[in-house]
């Protein structure tokens, strides 16, 4: 180990550096404490043994001024101390130096203090090496981290569908583009409104993510799926106690459950009439009460909306709020149907099937110009879904390297191709009698018949919804329902 011995005294400079050279050691002897400390400024040792009396610098300064150097605040510092001068040891102990020696020294005394430096020094190399490979470790595995949730928060936006929104119309890059001026807004609601299939889900995940990623929650509900009876404890949550049945502790809502995030309202037109007050005041204060609770509780997540009626017309006819429609309004996109654009149809039966090729191991590639012409004559009344199950289908049935007609045949047999949806007076013609129904004798849809047969009321009453449903013998909201 290498030493540096400081001590004015030469005889007992030359007998410590004797002594030591003899355990093995590298002793370097200063007599001039000013000079040594030049020295160790620029040279580690990891013992320095210094006298305590000294001319110009006594040894306690010069302890102080080793430990004010960087490159000896690791050094351990062994005091030499006139014989039974405990004070000044007891001083140097508390000023940071490891150990001390009593005047006249002892080589034994000298060896075992020695060997003590030599095993601390080896425990301090061991922990600095060891602290710098953790923090070199640490800051490998923070970057790997970092990459690993890049690729999740990227495959996440895949899932999501926000990776895959295909913008080449000017409505759907105008609806990209105000998506992600209201993710900068949470407290704007926000209403989505389009057919089925057109893709709102992932326009309402455009809002909650906006351009990057967002790590807060996305809760949905579906309200439709929701009982009337159960819908107000699944949207505020319940107290313990509540009602019959609920549990001991109580339950969080949706509202609790979306934090920060955003609550995803699907189906909101089939919200109960009775609970849409309660929705509207949770807009305007920010404030909620569980069901049976006394507690206010603050509401700091977004709500987006989305639903495939057409909720003015709802308003107009009282099954829907006027008041929470506007609030709901104050960001809205609707988005149009596939078979408005055109532009986008294209890319996305690429996009679709290049993506069922991958996860089928399929063969396919492009698509023939011929069935391109296919699927733009084809109406798509179920929209972007209907568009991606088709080419599922396809590929799941057919193994090629192009999409070809005849591998979509079947939306010609089972479907119009016109450019427009098939209205219901395209549906099969059906006699209706008091006691007997006379049926075509060609297959037919039923939810076309039912169509059929829902516009004709509406006809026989020159579009009086009230009249038609008390005609057909359901409710209006029932209407309604069919209607979507």
């Amino acid at each position: 180990m290498r030493i540096l011995i400081v001590d004015d005294n030469p005889t007992s400079l030359q007998s410590l550096s004797v002594v030591l050279t003899d355990l093995g050691h590298q002793p370097t002897t200063f007599s001039d404490p000013i000079a040594a400390l030049a020295h160790a400024k620029e040279n580690y040792y990891p013992l320095i043994i210094t006298d305590i009396k000294m001319p110009a610098l006594d040894g306690l300064s010069l302890l102080a001024k080793l430990k004010a150097c960087d490159m000896c605040r690791q050094s351990d510092v062994i005091i030499i101390t006139g014989h039974g001068d405990m004070d000044t040891a007891i001083t140097a102990l508390r000023n940071g130096a490891y150990d001390y020696l009593n005047k006249p020294i002892n080589a034994r005394e000298l060896a075992a203090a020695v060997e003590r430096s030599s095993e601390h020094q080896t425990l301090l190399f061991e922990n600095n090496d060891l602290k710098q490979n953790m923090e070199q470790r640490v800051a490998e595995a923070k970057e790997s981290l970092q990459d690993d949730l890049e690729k999740m928060r990227s495959q996440l936006r895949k899932v999501s569908g926000i990776g895959q929104i295909i913008s080449g119309s000017p409505r759907m890059q105008t609806i990209i583009r105000d998506a992600t001026i209201f993710h900068h807004s949470p407290d704007v609601p926000v209403l989505i409104e389009g057919e089925t299939g057109t893709g709102k889900e992932v326009i309402a995940r455009l809002v909650h993510h906006g351009d990057t990623h967002c790590d807060t929650p996305f809760v949905a509900l579906n309200c439709s799926a929701i009982a009337e009876s159960l819908f107000e404890s699944e949207l505020f949550g319940y107290e313990a106690g509540a009602y019959t049945g609920s549990r001991a502790g109580g339950s969080a809502g949706k509202l609790e459950l979306a934090g920060n995030g955003t609550l995803f309202l699907d189906e909101i037109a089939e919200m109960p009439l009775h609970l849409q007050p309660k929705l509207l005041r949770v807009l305007e204060d920010r404030t909620f009460y569980r069901v049976g609770g006394l507690q206010k509780k603050e509401f700091t997540a977004r709500i987006v909306g989305a639903g495939n009626k057409n909720l003015e017309q709802m308003v107009e006819d009282g099954l829907f709020r006027r008041d929470l429609y506007h609030r709901l309004t104050v960001g809205h996109l609707r988005l149009p149907p596939l078979r408005e654009r055109q532009e986008d149809l294209i890319e996305m039966a690429k996009l679709f099937l290049k993506k069922q090729a991958k996860r089928k191991g399929k063969q396919f590639s492009s698509i023939a110009p011929e069935t391109l012409t296919l699927l733009c004559g084809y109406s798509w009344p179920g929209n972007v879904r209907e568009l991606e199950n088709t080419i599922e289908r396809a590929v799941l049935i057919h193994d090629d390297s192009i999409l070809k007609p005849d591998h979509i045949e079947f939306i010609n047999a089972s479907r119009s191709t016109s450019a427009t949806p098939t209205t219901p007076s395209q549906a099969p013609s059906v006699t209706i009698e008091a006691s007997t129904i006379t049926l075509p004798e060609h297959p037919f849809k039923l939810e076309e018949l039912t169509q059929s047969i829902i516009q004709e009321a509406l006809a026989k009453f020159n579009g009086n919804k009230t009249k038609a449903a008390a005609y057909l013998g359901i409710s209006r909201y029932a209407l309604y329902r069919k209607l979507s």
